[in-house]
């Protein structure tokens, strides 16, 4: 079973870019480019029909509360475009939120629980995945972040999305999240296209993660040429079962009616790139359809 802001589904079949933001407001930190809002949800919807034109089935939202996420909006834009969203639960990171600074982890927890089970912001839409993460280093208030996010997910299945402000980073979310019990097969490590070389990317692996090749075309960072030579490598390397691709658009400049390449580009730009490296299609359905899905299913059983 996926959760999606429509409803439970039991599979989706088709493409999907499992770290998306539909909705997002970073304009406080980071200006006001940094913001996705109900100003934008008619671009946003644009981008996303595009996108089925090229195989797009779904896309998770990984908004956290506070920071622009909108269940409600997701709810609409997912019934306009038809493409089904996954809502995130968790929390960002930078500032830490109170409920980080000043509440044990079961508290935490139970949040995120809710969520999940009851619905986001006041609504009855329910979350389908939890979102956690790091700024810089880490420290208690992430800490209790991720065991709280390890204990959710066994409680209820749903999968873990972590945020890494650099590689080096993923060692730490590792070890906290197996120390809370994660199973580390329903985790994404994200933004490992920031690895200095491929053999950071298998030593990650070594824990069964799904690790996020997921900032394609984004303004910053590794090209796309060196994206795409990074998941050659990966592939070669036997880990295309553990990569996720996606774009990470979040802000309005990324999408495609204010200039940017929006959430098409991972489809349209990015997959012929792969094929010219010699990446086979069904490797390359792999990493867009097959391993989202399964790590967005929920797990059977609870705690």
């Amino acid at each position: 079973m996926i959760r999606t802001v429509t409803g439970d589904v039991e599979a989706i079949v088709g493409r999907v870019l499992a770290h998306e933001h539909l909705q997002i407001d970073l304009s406080a930190q980071k200006g006001l480019a940094n913001k996705i809002g109900a100003d934008e949800e008619d671009a946003v919807v644009e981008d996303l029909c595009t996108a089925v034109e090229y195989g797009l089935a779904a896309v998770t939202d990984l908004s956290a509360p506070g920071w622009g996420r909108d269940p409600l909006a997701l709810r609409r834009i997912s019934e306009r475009s038809g493409v089904k969203v996954v809502c995130a639960a968790g929390f960002y990171w930078d500032p830490f939120p109170e409920i980080a600074l000043a509440s044990p982890v079961e508290a935490i927890r139970d949040a995120m629980i809710a969520e999940i089970e009851q619905g986001a912001d006041g609504s009855d839409v329910r979350c389908g995945v939890i979102k956690v993460g790091t700024a810089r280093e880490p420290n208690e208030p992430a800490e209790r972040l991720f065991k709280a996010a390890a204990l959710a997910s066994r409680a209820t299945g749903a999968p873990v999305i972590t945020h890494t402000s650099n590689c080096g980073q993923a060692a730490w979310h590792i070890r906290v999240l197996e120390g809370a019990g994660m199973d580390m097969t329903r985790a994404v490590i994200s933004h490992m296209g920031a690895a200095n070389d491929v053999s950071e990317l298998v030593e990650v692996g070594r824990c069964g993660a799904f690790m996020g090749i997921d900032k394609v075309s984004f303004p910053k960072g590794p090209t796309n040429v060196e994206l795409a030579n990074l998941v050659r490598d990966a592939c070669d390397k036997g880990l295309a079962c553990q990569l996720i691709l996606s774009s990470d658009v979040a802000r309005r400049t990324m999408l495609s009616r204010h200039g940017g390449r929006g959430y098409p580009t991972v489809l349209r730009d990015f997959v012929p790139m792969l094929l010219e490296r010699g990446i086979p299609a069904a490797t390359i359905e792999t990493m867009l359809s097959d391993n989202p899905v399964r790590m967005l299913t929920f797990a059977k059983g609870r705690d």
